[in-house]
């Protein structure tokens, strides 16, 4: 099996059929519509191609006569008569972590898998990926992920949190509604896998989950999203990831939650390279795909691995709007179910209601004329509908202490009141804040009980 870049090309005439000759070929079968469209593909993919693969006569024809099966709106009728499903991979050249997550909604939204089962092989840039019912805010350290640069992605299909990276393999497993068999998808990982390496001795547990040499570790999570025609299964699996930062990201105590979203299960991890050094990602990616094939006979006649580009518009019409949507900070934080913080300081506590993501209301409480009700009041309400992010809070709060006039005592019990507020939003920020000349107001959040 080999990896064919369905639309690379490159210039050696001796290793293909060069770019010109390709032109020429389809103009002489007045296929000059075909002929533009393949040509921008190719030129888009010369750019990107790692690998000095090329389109031969015989796989541009099978490109053509295919075409009218599977083709940028998807499959249409089967080029066999066979009633037997065919199978078909793909792997993305892209490390995108919503380019990839858009592709899965694209296929989901737009093909017709009645005839055809689809393997789509990834690898995601750093990012923690949650699922669909998920609170970011139990599940992964945010300020981590800030100070690291990791993204933070929300997924259409339920399930947990998983940490993704370079070292991360994922595998959708996408068929038709009435064909959707979890456990057989899981067995053709355990199968492909062991098959090529016995060694590893990989198994499922009773929850779906991927384990190493007899339920040593956990090497795979996995989750999936079902509609009324369409369904999809995607799994990770670690094969050199950055276990540091997965344990620095994940195993996180969010103090002070109170929520009824789905939570993840924590299990130890550990990477295949970890037991087979010499297990390389394309051995991952070939033992897979050959067993998944032994279980759909190939869509087209070679039992190939098509590289695609999740980021093209042109072949994946509406693609980039999906991707904006996944990217959209009230769908990554504002789909978050229901929940509440609450935090104290000595005699003062706070607790926020949060609802989509922004603020429902805030309840302090503190001494008896400690602070003006009227003073609690207009703060209360000026952080009412806000975002809960640490930075549009800390703009409300810092407007409303601006624009209040009242003695320095007051002023450092608002103070308090802030840091408060401030640590319920931000998960233990290591900042400092100061109020009045006297300094009495000072308070360290990472102090705080």
């Amino acid at each position: 099996m080999t990896f064919t870049f369905a639309s690379a090309i490159c210039h050696k005439p001796a290793i293909g059929v060069p770019f010109q000759k390709i032109s020429m070929l389809l103009v002489e079968h007045h296929h000059t519509n075909l002929c533009s469209k393949i040509i921008r593909s190719l030129a888009s993919w010369q750019r990107k191609c790692r690998v000095g693969t090329c389109i031969t006569g015989q796989q541009l024809n099978e490109l053509h006569t295919n075409s009218a099966h599977v083709g940028p709106t998807g499959p249409t009728t089967s080029p066999s008569s066979s009633k037997q499903k065919k199978g078909l991979v793909y792997v993305s050249t892209s490390a995108d972590t919503f380019a990839n997550l858009a592709f899965e909604d694209w296929v989901h939204d737009n093909w017709d898998l009645s005839h055809l089962n689809l393997l789509f092989l990834w690898r995601n840039e750093p990012s923690i990926v949650i699922g669909r019912h998920q609170n970011p805010w139990t599940e992964c350290s945010i300020r981590e992920m800030r100070k690291t640069n990791v993204k933070l992605a929300r997924r259409r299909s339920g399930g947990g949190t998983v940490y993704h990276d370079l070292g991360n393999v994922n595998c959708t497993f996408f068929t038709h509604r009435k064909s959707y068999d979890r456990q057989h998808n899981l067995q053709t990982v355990v199968d492909g896998m062991n098959e090529e390496w016995p060694q590893l001795d990989i198994s499922t547990n009773s929850r779906d989950d991927l384990m190493l040499n007899n339920f040593y570790k956990q090497i795979s999570g996995s989750a999936a999203r079902l509609s009324r025609t369409v369904a999809y299964h995607h799994c990770t699996l670690l094969h050199s990831a950055n276990t540091r930062m997965l344990t620095s990201l994940l195993n996180f105590n969010a103090d002070g939650v109170k929520s009824n979203a789905t939570e993840s299960v924590r299990s130890p991890v550990l990477n295949l390279r970890e037991a087979e050094p010499r297990l390389s990602q394309e051995d991952v990616f070939q033992a897979i795909a050959t067993e998944f094939y032994a279980n759909n006979p190939p869509y087209y006649k070679d039992k190939e691995i098509y590289a695609i580009s999740p980021n093209d518009e042109h072949i994946w019409k509406g693609i980039a709007q999906k991707k904006e949507e996944l990217m959209d900070w009230d769908w990554i934080y504002g789909k978050t179910p229901k929940f509440q913080v609450e935090k104290k300081y000595r005699e003062v506590s706070a607790t926020i209601h949060v609802n989509k993501g922004r603020i429902d209301g805030v309840i302090l409480y503190m001494p008896y004329d400690w602070v003006h009700s009227v003073l609690v009041q207009q703060l209360t309400s000026a952080l009412k509908g806000v975002r809960f992010w640490i930075t549009d809070v800390a703009m409300v709060i810092d407007t409303f202490l601006n624009d209040v006039e009242v003695d320095d005592d007051v002023r450092d019990r608002l103070e308090t009141l802030r840091c408060l507020i401030e640590d319920c939003v931000s998960g233990h920020e290591d900042l400092t804040r100061t109020g009045g000349s006297n300094n009495s107001g000072q308070l360290q959040l990472n102090q705080l009980p």
